[in-house]
């Protein structure tokens, strides 16, 4: 027996004129300054104004966002007490409104209640339904059950990754009016953070067949369309099949999961303050690598990557299998030269005496970061070490 979850999903050009059918009509939006800042609130509020709908807006959500933030927009919302909870951003917006929503239909619930042994979660959406509106094409937080949240941990914030199934939005709304406007570097960052859920969805402990058909569309649309829309940031259909292609991604890794490559990639964003979609994209390679390394012969990845190149075109239906699943590295190599992506963890401004006197540390977190456990591989703490030292360097996995 297996389970899929899914939001209800709408999407295309005008899709947020989908928010007239949804019942309710006191809506409580989290968002950010910036998104306020781009015209993007005003958009959501006309909307609302024409449709009848009141709204209060909570616009100060962070980057990875902090959990004194979710606990003061969780006060807020117990005040208003709408009957929608709209997320209108990127992953940090869409995540901090979830752990609002579960703290509104439990006020005394903290960020240490959001986890898959409380059954009280399936419940959710009694007083309120949650809309996401995502305005970046790369979280995948519209359609998944996790909420990652930083706390301070010896002076290091750490990311917790609070995950329920009952946290899947009630609807996703995917506008492509909302990631026009994203700049070339964040298209990219975003980007590779879809490829990123897609190519470790489909070899993680967690893929089923729904989740690898559609990690396998968004990693082809991924290739197609991010080349486009990072030189043609207007270009409405490159937009528009990324947006979706996220959402494919979210679908995929939240049924599915991920594995070493947002281990990594989590905490060295953690303690370095990088990016999470340069992260993740920066690890990619290098942990794929390693998967196809696998000296246990049980492990499938060869073969599921194999057939990806071939279904995708990158190679041919009779090559053997560890020629095909090469290619799959190969065209990964090119993406990045074609968006100008960086390819070892020195192009990101970390030293190499950084990294080792932090390595103890990454390794560490590494160990606590649960999505790990769902590799076909799993690192002993010499193959961290060395996975974060090769990354560093530029070389290909050997071991």
């Amino acid at each position: 027996m297996w389970y899929f979850y899914s939001p209800n999903i709408i999407y295309g050009e005008e899709a947020i004129d989908f928010l007239e059918n949804i019942k309710g009509t006191k809506c409580f939006i989290v968002t950010d300054k910036i998104i306020e800042d781009l015209g993007y609130l005003k958009i959501l509020t006309d909307k609302l104004d024409n449709f009848g709908k009141t709204y209060e807006v909570f616009n100060q959500v962070k980057p990875d966002p902090k959990e004194q933030i979710v606990l003061n927009a969780k006060e807020k919302c117990l005040a208003y007490e709408p009957d929608l909870i709209i997320a209108l951003g990127g992953g940090s917006v869409i995540d901090t409104s979830k752990g609002v929503w579960v703290m509104y239909e439990y006020p005394n619930y903290g960020i240490d209640d959001i986890h898959i042994f409380n059954n009280d979660l399936y419940e959710l959406g009694k007083k309120a339904k949650l809309i996401a509106i995502p305005t970046t094409s790369g979280t995948g937080a519209d359609v998944t059950y996790a909420a990652v949240v930083s706390r301070e941990n010896n002076g290091v914030w750490q990311k917790l990754i609070q995950a329920h199934k009952g946290l899947v939005p009630s609807y996703s709304i995917l506008d492509p009016i909302f990631p026009m406007g994203m700049p070339s570097s964040l298209t990219v960052d975003t980007g590779m953070d879809v490829l990123a859920h897609s190519m470790e969805a489909l070899i993680a402990n967690g893929r089923n067949e729904f989740s690898n058909a559609l990690a396998t569309k968004a990693i082809e649309l991924v290739f197609r369309f991010l080349p486009i829309a990072y030189k043609e940031g207007t270009n409405v259909e490159a937009r528009d099949n990324l947006h979706q292609a996220a959402t494919m991604a979210g679908l995929a890794f939240g049924n599915g999961n991920v594995h070493l490559g947002h281990t990594m990639g989590h905490c060295l964003g953690a303690v370095f303050q990088k990016p999470h979609g340069k992260c993740v994209g920066l690890m990619l390679k290098y942990v794929t690598q390693y998967c196809l390394n696998n000296p246990d012969k049980d492990d499938l990845s060869t073969i599921i990557y194999s057939k990806l190149a071939k279904q995708l075109g990158w190679a041919k239906w009779d090559d053997n299998d560890q020629k095909a699943a090469e290619t799959v590295l190969e065209k990964l190599k090119e993406l990045y030269k074609k968006v100008g992506f960086p390819e070892k963890i020195q192009d990101v401004d970390i030293s190499k005496e950084d990294l080792e006197n932090n390595l103890n540390s990454l390794v560490n977190l590494c160990f606590q970061d649960a999505s790990g456990s769902m590799a076909p591989r799993l690192p002993s703490k010499a193959d961290f070490e060395n996975l974060y030292r090769y990354a560093y360097e530029g070389k290909n996995i050997d071991f």
